[in-house]
């Protein structure tokens, strides 16, 4: 053994010495850490760990398989898993990356992940390769030590709540995630049907309008989708409907264990359709839409860790076709229902951040269906 070999070696006693004076006595009975390995130089790290905490009331399990980042949902996700299906407090791996290393230590119980690096060079048990490995060991024991004491290190990671359709639809929102995302709807065309003899047929055959009702669209954000108010006015001629329309959607709560999400919408858009059908008093068209959608989100956190981004507003683009058929009950008045179908251009996605990348945990639908029903009044 080289001197310098020597003097590596025992200053890395001497500080597992005193880090083991200044330990708690653990008063628990030992609980369990699955190590997933994936090379023959994991298992020479994990041997380090196991050196390292021989002390502590751990046992140490061995799992062999693929890479944790290799598992559907990333790393979080299949630790998770692991720990689930092995009944373990804490799980750990290690990823190669040039010549850096780093150890990652998973408490998916309390939402903590603990990551270090270092520079780990050379084939294992040689000196420069001994060195970066002790340090890495060392950093294991002092995640397992706050794991043991119910202060796990590391950063917060707020894992994506489980699909829409499983929770119930009283007040949650699948986590988060994020906020409710709202479309143009498609409503409040031009009614005027052409009469032949009923009074109500008398109406004028184009002239200005006002439309005043009700839409519900299915966004994917919330199991009971958007519901909220529509006005607007426009020009009906004989051959073309023109309109302009507001649309306002009740608030909703997107509700999980770290978060409370207040989601709002509004849409601004504007209509173009042209008569297919006309008998009696009916009539049917079909035409199409383009506008704005905000989106107005704010966010309060219900757990201690999580840090809330600030309240922010989102717009974005919004175009589809809409098919209408009203009824003229009278000469000033048409009852209409629309149905149209909406693409949503950058909606909103809502989640988390973890470890400096995004966690998804709600996305809302590209494409949805909206339905209208109200009142065209003509003065």
């Amino acid at each position: 053994m080289s001197v310098l070999e020597a003097v590596a070696r025992q200053r890395v006693v001497v500080l597992a010495v005193v880090l083991g004076l200044w330990s708690p006595a653990w008063a628990d009975g030992p609980w369990r850490v699955v190590a997933r390995v994936v090379s023959a130089e994991d298992r020479a790290l994990l041997e380090r760990v196991r050196g390292q905490s021989s002390d502590l009331p751990v046992v140490l399990e061995v799992e062999a398989g693929r890479s944790m980042d290799a598992g559907p949902g990333g790393a979080w996700r299949e630790a998770e898993r692991l720990a689930s299906r092995r009944d373990a407090r804490a799980v750990l791996w290690f990823t190669r990356d040039g010549a850096a290393l780093r150890v990652s230590v998973a408490a998916p119980k309390t939402g903590h992940l603990f990551v270090r690096s270092a520079r780990v060079e050379g084939a294992p048990e040689t000196l420069t390769w001994s060195v970066g490995a002790e340090a890495l060991a060392l950093a294991v024991r002092s995640a397992l030590r706050a794991v043991d004491a119910g202060e796990p290190l590391g950063e917060v990671v707020a894992p994506p709540p489980p699909p829409p359709v499983v929770a119930p639809p009283v007040a949650e929102a699948p986590v988060a995630k994020a906020q409710v995302v709202e479309a143009p709807v498609a409503e409040a065309p031009v009614a005027r049907a052409q009469v032949a003899e009923a009074p109500v047929a008398k109406a004028p055959a184009d002239g200005a309008f006002v439309q005043v009702g009700m839409h519900a669209a299915l966004d994917g954000y919330h199991a009971w989708g958007q519901q909220g108010l529509s006005v607007g006015a426009g020009w009906a001629g004989r051959e073309l409907r023109l309109r302009a329309q507001v649309l306002a959607a009740l608030p909703v709560h997107l509700r999980d264990a770290y978060a409370d999400i207040r989601l709002m919408q509004g849409a601004v858009l504007a209509w173009a359709d042209v008569p297919f059908v006309k008998a009696g008093a009916w009539e049917g068209t079909v035409g199409l839409g383009a506008g704005v959608v905000a989106f107005w989100r704010r966010t309060e956190a219900r757990a201690a860790e999580v840090e809330p981004t600030p309240s922010r507003m989102v717009a974005a683009f919004v175009v589809g076709p809409a098919v209408r058929v009203a009824w003229r009950v009278a000469p000033a008045l048409a009852l209409e229902v629309a149905l149209s179908g909406e693409v949503l251009l950058g909606r909103p996605r809502l989640g988390y951040s973890v470890d400096g990348e995004f966690v998804l945990r709600e996305d809302g639908a590209s494409v949805r269906p909206r339905l209208g029903v109200g009142m065209v009044i003509f003065p």
